[in-house]
């Protein structure tokens, strides 16, 4: 079964794309501007102003990002000296810590631009250095919601990750400003349960149950008053019956879920057995999520990026240049720019999806579908 397709036109133009890209980059590897990491890699490489013009330039020239950039280092390391002169000019502007679950490794973190004081969103530019990073994402997912018909305003009951607390804030913060009338937020950290199904699969156990047992605590409270879920594929499997309870009872109107994946199965059961309105995001807290395609072909899980991001995908996970064509299975690679932070690409070691052509209103990049986890070679699957 598929979805109408969208009728929107492509969400930005990629001529728009091509100049931000080189900004932000010279501004990345600039001596007054830069960030040290950034400026360091370019005088390794020979790059200079002006030298990086398309996305498979960054790729290409910089080489691929090494991950421990994030983990190891200070984040400011990262981060452009820019960034630090304009939130000294910009009131009510944070340079928001974000920072991945840190399950499947030690947790990567870098800075995202945020300004939680702005709710307009007519007239942004996507391209604009004054338009910060985490209202771009917000602005894409305004359009999500009404793509798939979530309704505003409902009462989300929200399990997520939030021992990285980027997910938890970004909740908080971008839903009960834009999207939903109240949030009550179930914490996690998906940190302890690694250590504890190391140590004792039991404890594990007990910490899952722990969470449980607060979602059916709030729901017997607050019925009806909760309408809508926030949650992870882990844990919508998990808490199957009373999400099929809450539709029966006729209150939950929407599920909006991240992290693990969510099988395509599962979903086809959320959409058609129990006529769920159901939206999907993927991705790392480095470069901003990922965002499911509205034009639904059968059940398949449809991502891509917003437009500061970029994805590609590769057959060889140890060699950058070994592009997969469309149709095609490899591992993921990430990109970012944003004048605090540029990301040359990240392999995402692990996460393997197919190469699928650009679509619908996302027609200017191209996308990945079905992302899930290898598991054959010692690969780790996230706990939530």
């Amino acid at each position: 079964m598929a979805s109408s397709t969208s009728t929107k036109q492509v969400m930005i133009s990629k001529n728009d794309q091509k100049d931000f890209l080189t900004e932000c980059v010279d501004i990345a590897i600039g001596e007054e501007t830069g960030s040290p990491y950034m400026i360091g890699l370019a005088a390794e490489k020979g790059i200079k102003k002006g030298d990086i013009n398309s996305w498979e330039e960054l790729a290409e020239q910089f080489g691929p990002t090494g991950p421990n950039i994030f983990r190891d280092k200070s984040i400011m390391f990262t981060t452009t000296k820019w960034a630090h002169e304009y939130y000294a000019k910009n009131p009510g502007t944070e340079m928001q810590v974000a920072e991945t679950g840190g399950t499947t490794g030690a947790p990567k973190k870098n800075i995202l631009f945020a300004n939680t004081l702005r709710n307009d969103f007519d007239n942004m530019d996507y391209f604009s250095l004054d338009t910060d990073t985490f209202n771009v994402l917000a602005k894409v997912c305004e359009g999500q919601f009404e793509d798939f018909g979530i309704p505003r305003d409902l009462t989300y009951l929200a399990t997520v990750p939030t021992g990285p607390h980027t997910i938890g804030k970004w909740t908080l913060k971008s839903f009960e400003r834009d999207f939903a009338k109240s949030v009550f937020l179930i914490d996690m950290d998906p940190r302890f349960v690694k250590v504890a199904m190391m140590a004792d699969p039991k404890i594990g156990g007990m910490y899952l149950q722990h969470m449980q047992d607060q979602v059916e605590r709030l729901v017997k409270q607050e019925f009806p008053f909760i309408t809508g879920m926030f949650t992870t594929g882990v844990l919508i499997e998990k808490m199957f019956p009373l999400i099929q309870n809450l539709k029966e009872r006729g209150n939950l109107q929407a599920i909006v879920h991240g992290g693990t994946p969510l099988s395509n199965e599962t979903l086809k059961v959320l959409r058609e057995d129990l006529g769920l309105p159901v939206m999907g995001f993927y991705g790392q807290s480095l470069f901003g999520t990922a965002f499911e395609s509205p034009d639904h072909e059968d059940y398949f899980i449809d991502y891509y990026p917003h437009p500061r991001m970029n994805m590609f995908v590769i057959d060889n996970p140890t060699d950058i240049s070994t592009r997969v064509n469309y149709g095609e299975q490899g591992t993921v690679v990430s990109q970012r720019i944003s004048p605090e932070t540029v990301i040359p690409a990240l392999i995402q070691t692990g996460d393997l999806a197919t190469l699928i052509k650009p679509k619908g209103k996302f027609g200017f990049a191209d996308g990945v579908r079905d992302p899930h986890r290898d598991l054959t070679d010692n690969q780790q699957m996230g706990v939530y």
